[in-house]
């Protein structure tokens, strides 16, 4: 049972800890309904900065009790950190941070990890975090180099290198059909990529019945695209499963191809239709993830997201030890 908490931060602020106020603007990661399905621990707190008089929420964090003394934020996700619900005085988030660490060492925590979101995703936010987390003794324990593609009106193919330019005519010479599909293909979307997985020799972190689990939690923010051999959709050699981070935020969390497929490369397919769904919505950011592991690039993997017209941002880890 998760435990309530109201702690004053200012004569106008308090933090309200698991109490759940409605709040636009929060990142996935930070929706109730995400820490609740990953919430195992009643020290776990879902931490909002209120205004005092009517409870609007100006700000919100998940920290996770991963042991008696850690605190982890997100405990499942790509990143974590703060959500700014709405404008706030930079001293009012100054003070936001300390009376937070404060209670969370109160509540035992000696280790407390933030993992922000790239910086590419909003830059203000992200100096903002940087400027407060450092200034609180945070030390850097991460770095990984994260690739987005910046969404405007021109055309994918002036985004992409010669060889993918090629590519994609190719598909669309020979009648593939890439293509936003619902949610009733989870199980061959998951398959698709399962194939690719095991073809690399690494599984899948999420298996189709979680992958399901999100679609019930999250169905306007999970989407599926999948490249057909043609017309007839009979059968998906590519595909992808996407979700809508935040407002302006599309990420690719997973896609891949079917075996035998090197000589079409169907990704390119699939990754223009999806930049042009982003186009349709009103995202302006597409995240293709990280290429690099605890720092170190993976260089194929660099090479085949920089030619499909992706740059590098970085992605930061942070870490607090109490004296």
């Amino acid at each position: 049972m998760l435990t309530k908490r109201i702690v004053q931060v200012d004569e106008k602020h308090a933090i309200h800890v698991n109490h759940f106020h409605d709040a636009a603007g929060n990142h996935l990661f930070n929706e109730p309904a995400y820490f609740r399905l990953h919430s195992s621990s009643p020290r776990d707190a879902y931490v909002q900065l209120v205004r005092r008089s009517d409870a609007k929420v100006y700000a919100t964090v998940a920290f996770f009790a991963i042991d008696d003394e850690s605190y982890l934020s997100p405990k499942r996700g790509t990143f974590g950190g703060l959500s700014m619900n709405h404008q706030v005085e930079f001293e009012t988030l100054e003070r936001f941070l300390s009376t937070l660490l404060a209670h969370l060492n109160s509540e035992g925590a000696r280790v407390v990890r933030v993992r922000c979101a790239p910086a590419s995703h909003d830059l203000a936010a992200f100096s903002t975090m940087f400027n407060l987390l450092t200034r609180s003794r945070f030390a850097l324990v991460s770095h990984e180099l994260n690739y987005d593609l910046r969404v405007d009106d021109g055309a994918f193919v002036a985004r992409i290198d010669y060889g993918n330019a090629k590519r994609l005519r190719k598909a669309q010479r020979e009648g593939f059909v890439a293509e936003r599909v619902g949610h009733e293909r989870c199980d061959d979307v998951h398959r698709v990529i399962e194939q690719n997985r095991a073809r690399l020799g690494v599984g899948v972190s999420m298996s189709a019945a979680q992958l399901r689990q999100m679609v019930e939690l999250f169905p306007k923010k999970l989407h599926f695209f999948s490249v057909f051999r043609d017309a007839a959709r009979s059968e998906i050699v590519a595909a992808a499963v996407c979700i809508a981070l935040t407002e302006s935020v599309f990420y690719v969390f997973y896609w891949g191809d079917v075996d035998g497929m090197s000589a079409y490369s169907p990704i390119v397919l699939l990754a223009s239709t999806i930049y042009e769904f982003c186009q349709q919505n009103g995202f302006t950011v597409l995240d293709a993830g990280i290429s690099t592991l605890h720092g170190d690039p993976n260089y194929g993997l660099v090479r085949f997201k920089r030619n499909l017209g992706f740059q590098e941002s970085v992605k930061l880890d942070f870490e607090l030890h109490a004296a």
